[in-house]
């Protein structure tokens, strides 16, 4: 019995592995995520707030939380019945960053490797193209259509957005062809200011050991 559960614990922290990194490719690929931090610098007018994310990729919808404060970053999704928890933050360890997954029915979570670039190259302007397309409503709401470039290490990113006054001229809608064909939707923003405890690991959650990919305790800079 003990096995058994040890190999479903595998099981369900492997796919939550696979969603989290999906998920986080989908925030910004084809580029490294350093470009992908300052494009969201420029283009993001709110630094704080939460919003529903509606993804298709790969012939799947995924549907998940997101929060934002500041550069910190709470993903939250639910798969097989179980919900799984991504954080992120380019500034925790001492600026090295940090990334957690976490499983709240196991209370475990596990610190994978921050991408190098994204704490290491964050200094490191990409270029980026903003061009006004037009106007073009999303479920009914009226919104400016841009299409954006951005250009990093010799690499370049091309997706449509759509971004409405009516929810502070952040987007609703993001389209991107290549490397993979991606489509989000942004539902139910919600400008208050996150809770900070959001953004941390709960104390009483132990290391997982099959998948603590970065090691040491969960630090995360508030």
């Amino acid at each position: 019995m003990p096995e058994r559960d040890s190999m479903q614990n595998r099981s369900v922290m492997t796919i939550g592995a696979i969603v989290t990194a999906g998920l986080l490719q989908a925030q910004g690929p084809g580029m490294n995520n350093a470009a992908w931090m300052k494009f969201q610098d420029k283009l993001t007018p709110v630094k704080e707030y939460s919003a529903t994310l509606v993804m298709e990729v790969s012939g799947q919808t995924i549907t998940s939380k997101m929060f934002q404060s500041g550069k910190k970053t709470r993903t939250e999704i639910a798969t097989q019945g179980m919900q799984i928890i991504s954080i992120t933050d380019p500034e925790a360890d001492d600026g090295k960053g940090a990334m957690y997954m976490l499983m709240p029915v196991m209370k475990t979570y596990t610190k994978m490797p921050f991408p190098a670039d994204a704490a290491g190259q964050a200094d490191k302007e990409p270029d980026i193209k903003i061009e006004e397309i037009g106007k073009e409503d999303v479920d009914g709401v009226s919104c400016d259509k841009r299409r954006v470039t951005i250009t990093a290490d010799g690499k370049e990113q091309v997706m449509t957005m759509w971004l409405s006054a009516a929810a502070k001229n952040m987007p609703v809608k993001m389209e991107m062809a290549a490397p993979t064909a991606v489509v989000i939707k942004y539902k139910d923003y919600d400008f208050k200011k996150p809770s900070a405890d959001l953004f941390t690991v709960p104390a009483d959650y132990k290391a997982n050991a099959m998948m603590n990919l970065g090691g040491g305790a969960p630090t995360i800079k508030q």
